[in-house]
């Protein structure tokens, strides 16, 4: 196995796994990932139990989400710039963020696991009408844990401490992300 496939982000837990893409004048192929080699790297069993898929128009931020669960997220259409921010309060890596444009121009995937907050925000498209409408993102996450509602840990997205680079000063954010807490209303204990 080739390990330079999946390879350690700057956060502790998280993955970037890059495949190999085959094209032609067809269009092109690739594995997203092999769980073999994802499995032996991240030196954990990744066990699916749920498959998602978010369809967002240009313009929307979902996120911050740390859900307990470990997953694979991948961008399918579109491109969507994602922060990954570490909320695990004894990791080395507290509180750092890390963030990747992915999508058509960049088909890496990310293994994302369970502390880790995940949030991705895609880019406006300029042009007309059905050029913004095709500017939509398709984003899938294979995850380890059966969805179960109830609470959640969530970052707000504009963290003072944590000062993402958003490509946005204005996102289109869903009625429970516009009152995620800050990292210090999370972890006042850290903030001491």
């Amino acid at each position: 196995m080739d390990k330079r496939l999946v390879k350690p982000a700057s956060i502790n837990g998280l993955w970037i796994i890059d495949r190999p893409i085959l094209s032609d004048e067809r269009g092109f192929f690739r594995e997203v990932f092999r769980l073999s080699e994802l499995e032996e790297v991240i030196d954990k069993e990744f066990k699916v139990r749920q498959w998602s898929h978010s369809r967002s128009k240009p313009g929307v931020l979902r996120g911050l989400h740390a859900e307990p669960w470990n997953k694979l997220a991948y961008c399918v259409k579109g491109e969507v710039f994602v922060a990954i921010v570490d909320l695990r309060p004894d990791s080395e890596t507290f509180g750092r963020h890390q963030t990747f444009e992915f999508g058509e121009s960049n088909r890496k995937a990310l293994f994302v696991s369970q502390g880790l907050a995940h949030g991705f925000y895609i880019k406006p498209t300029q042009g007309d009408k059905q050029a913004i409408e095709d500017g939509q993102a398709e984003y899938c996450y294979l995850v380890d844990q059966e969805y179960i509602s109830g609470p959640h840990t969530a970052l707000t997205w504009n963290d003072p401490d944590v000062r993402i680079p958003w490509p946005t000063k204005i996102p289109e954010l869903s009625e429970k992300d516009k009152h995620n807490p800050t990292l210090r209303e999370l972890f006042p204990e850290k903030f001491k």
